[in-house]
């Protein structure tokens, strides 16, 4: 994910004549670590489930509490995602109402 910030450049301040220019700077933002550990989280709560469903009536309160707790943790990094692209958005909105050109 990238977006563009237009910021403006006035020129060094030793030039007699300013020149106003509008220069396009890139910013990338990674989501990768984000995404690798809902997947490894993912990955780790399917295998508990069927470890869980092969037990059949050997299943142990404990194999269903570490599923539990995988799962909570799961949903609060999926929670925190949505939440971090959610705020990144609103402030990208933001800039880009408050432009003035």
């Amino acid at each position: 994910m990238s977006y563009t910030a237009w910021t403006r450049y006035t020129g060094d301040d030793n030039t007699s004549a300013r020149t106003t220019q509008w220069t396009d700077t890139k910013y990338g933002v990674s989501f990768t670590v984000l995404v690798d550990e809902i997947e490894r989280l993912t990955s780790q709560a399917k295998s508990k489930i069927a470890t869980i469903r092969s037990m059949r009536s050997a299943m142990s309160i404990a194999d269903m509490f570490d599923l539990q707790m995988g799962m909570n943790k799961l949903s609060q990094v999926s929670e925190m995602s949505t939440s971090i692209i959610s705020a990144m958005n609103t402030a990208i909105n933001s800039m880009a109402r408050n432009v003035k050109g």
